[in-house]
């Protein structure tokens, strides 16, 4: 990795909450080994009424603390000049905007607009996604907007590569990966001590865990959960994670197949330091998504050694090794989900965590930051 540089990283850190937020921490841990790193944090992130969860704030007592300014609001046109301006002032050698939703496009369009006219910096684009889970108006001239002034733009898997190379033709794009999360995992449980905490001993447990959205497929899982107890009468599905909309028809699927006494639904955003305990209770963890572009719950479990069921969309098969580290089912049907959760329990254990540690190599911090310097 380059050594002395001068980088400004923009992005949420705490006290917002969410994947973003723990993927720009560990990126500035990281990128502050031997330079000088300027963390530029948002001052508020969204307005209430477009946020659909229950607060945007991260209460966890456990977080990752670096120092940042707390100076974007991408909503408040006043504050782009003012953080244009600490950028301008802090003289950086290279600034890194984080990028997942076209609601920040404005804003981070006007920014690398009046750093590129003061001084000849070079901006990178890392880009969590281009094609939006939720639909935005005008969302493609937004991000072209956005990015406009990027002189690189790094994804993380191969299917926002393709997106990049489809809206940016001209742009230099690199292929990254997304990198694994270490923060979660403190060791407080083994699995036989997590199932007991969580009343689930001697039960297989499938963890679906993370923000509830449509896009993610619960109700595709919980179809799939009476094929899974036929083979499988000892299995039970642990859902973790606050819902974005209405839960009613995740309750009433759990209720029309008779499944309450088999499924564990807590519906709630879980603090830093309660995450440990339900990877550790879990035996497989189950990505049924209908639409992906990569997956940081993924990357949480591989840190602890747990194994993923997918759906063979998007950025997911990139993550899973079929049949080494985890299984890709054949479609986003639950028939065909569930007998890739069945598939899995019939993996040799003790290998699956062998290449688990073996993928983890591949995804550290420290490879990245070398990857997202070194891009043109």
């Amino acid at each position: 990795m380059g050594k002395d540089l001068r980088i400004v990283i923009i992005g949420p850190v705490h006290p917002f909450r969410g994947g973003i937020s723990q993927f720009t921490a560990h990126l500035f841990e990281v990128l502050s080994q031997g330079n000088e790193v300027l963390s530029i944090n948002f001052k508020r992130q969204y307005p209430s009424f477009l946020f659909p969860g229950k607060t945007q704030y991260d209460r966890s007592n456990i977080f990752l603390q670096i120092p940042n300014e707390r100076l974007l609001t991408p909503y408040n046109p006043f504050s782009f000049s003012s953080t244009a301006k600490r950028i301008i002032d802090f003289k950086p050698d290279l600034v890194i905007f984080n990028y997942w939703i076209p609601f920040m496009s404005l804003a981070y369009g006007i920014i690398s607009r009046k750093i590129k006219q003061k001084q000849d910096i070079k901006i990178i684009t890392i880009a969590h996604n281009l094609e939006s889970h939720e639909k935005w108006a005008f969302a493609e001239k937004l991000i072209k907007y956005g990015m406009q002034y990027s002189d690189s733009i790094v994804t993380l898997s191969h299917s926002v590569y393709d997106d990049g190379k489809r809206l940016f033709p001209k742009k230099d794009i690199t292929l990254g990966f997304h990198p694994t999360y270490t923060f979660y995992n403190n060791n407080r449980f083994n699995k036989q001590e997590a199932k007991e905490k969580m009343g689930l001993k001697d039960k297989k447990v499938i963890l679906f865990f993370g923000y509830i959205k449509p896009y993610k497929g619960l109700d595709i899982l919980i179809k799939s959960l009476p094929f899974v107890l036929e083979q499988m009468p000892d299995a039970h599905l642990l859902i973790v994670g606050e819902v974005y909309g209405n839960s009613k028809l995740y309750y009433d699927l759990i209720n029309e197949l008779e499944l309450n006494d088999k499924v564990t639904f807590r519906r709630q955003f879980v603090p830093n330091e309660e995450v440990e305990v339900f990877f550790k209770a879990a035996d497989v963890l189950a990505l049924p998504y209908k639409q992906a572009t990569q997956s940081g719950v993924a990357q949480i479990g591989f840190d602890m050694g747990l194994g993923a069921v997918v759906t063979p969309v998007g950025g997911l098969p990139e993550i899973i090794e079929d049949k080494e580290t985890g299984i890709v089912a054949k479609s986003c049907s639950s028939d065909d989900f569930a007998q890739a959760v069945v598939d899995f329990f019939k993996l040799d254990e003790k290998k699956l965590k062998e290449n688990i540690k073996i993928e983890n190599r591949k995804y550290s911090w420290n490879r990245f930051a070398e990857l997202v310097i070194s891009s043109k």
